[in-house]
């Protein structure tokens, strides 16, 4: 049995270089432009993911159509290291502060698809995100502002789309408190399948943290 060992968010990196094959697959007869996209989506596979295998490269190497596509894509859940899950007695203890935490439905989650867990109190307007970070979760609660919804660059997963105002504020030194705001895509869905990078994830994280 295979031992797991592509994160999430190495997995999303792989099935975007998936979509380039079929993209020039889709705007070229060419064979020689089809290698040539091939040959760079395998060079930026090994460069950002070095444990990929043999197999997992071959097999990119290899795709002709979307069947093909859709077959590679499904083969990598094998190897796909899960969001490690939490129970709601967990969310309870990482947002101890908030007395009336509204869950989200976990039974609902798909945790072979997300690289964080999020979600919002519309009647509060409180987002809460939840990461891993050596093992442990690392929470962050902020305040969603869609009256600034706009279109741009989500500070997430970097792809531009709808996004809103995400504004966290934490307690400094003397009782000063510093906000911190980023835009933030308005779909966690959308915004998970972008995340290609866990480390500009954590990055996020930790800026609003500090």
């Amino acid at each position: 049995m295979t031992n797991p060992f592509l994160t999430v968010a190495n997995v999303r990196l792989i099935e975007q270089q998936v979509k380039k094959i079929l993209s020039a697959k889709s705007s070229s007869k060419d064979p020689e432009v089809l290698n040539a996209v091939k040959g760079l989506a395998v060079a930026e596979i090994k460069e950002k993911l070095p444990n990929a295998t043999a197999e997992i490269l071959h097999a990119i190497s290899n795709i002709s159509d979307r069947t093909d596509a859709e077959l590679f894509k499904e083969s990598l859940k094998r190897y796909t290291i899960p969001f490690k899950t939490i129970s709601e007695k967990g969310l309870q203890k990482l947002f101890r502060k908030d007395k009336k935490l509204k869950l989200p439905k976990l039974e609902m989650v798909d945790w072979h698809s997300i690289s964080y867990l999020s979600w919002l109190d519309s009647g509060t307007h409180r987002q809460y995100i939840v990461i891993e970070k050596d093992g442990a979760f690392v929470a962050l609660r902020g305040v969603s502002q869609p009256q600034y919804a706009t279109k741009g660059i989500c500070a997430i997963c970097n792809q531009h789309g709808a996004v809103h105002l995400f504004t966290a504020t934490v307690k400094g030194n003397a009782d000063m408190y510093t906000s911190y705001s980023n835009y933030i895509c308005d779909d966690v869905e959308t915004c998970n399948a972008h995340v290609t990078d866990y480390e500009k994830l954590e990055a996020f994280v930790a800026r609003n943290l500090v």
